[in-house]
């Protein structure tokens, strides 16, 4: 089985933040996208934050990482290892025993 990363990052305005998500899954590299809003000291009432969190395996950081660079509109972005508990369930996976 493949290891997984999540992969947060964080665009100004909404419609920056649905084309990166597009080109990501346009391109395969994630597994899931969530996109919300947050709050952020920058924003101004035109313009809003958003937040992307991705799952995605392993293979694909490096593809992941140079899209982003190359789209310019992501901020910085904070990986960690989905981590599996003791019955090998994702731990983001809701209900799980």
């Amino acid at each position: 089985m493949a290891g997984f990363i999540e992969v947060r990052t964080t665009v100004e305005g909404h419609e920056k933040a649905a084309a990166l998500a597009h080109e990501i899954m346009g391109a395969d590299l994630a597994t899931s996208i969530d996109i919300d809003e947050v709050p952020a000291p920058s924003s101004t009432a035109e313009t809003s934050t958003w937040r992307l969190t991705l799952l995605i395996a392993d293979a694909y950081a490096p593809a992941l990482e140079a899209l982003m660079r190359s789209s310019g509109h992501a901020g910085p972005v904070e990986s960690r290892p989905v981590t599996h508990d003791i019955d090998s369930h994702p731990d983001w996976l809701p209900g799980h025993p």
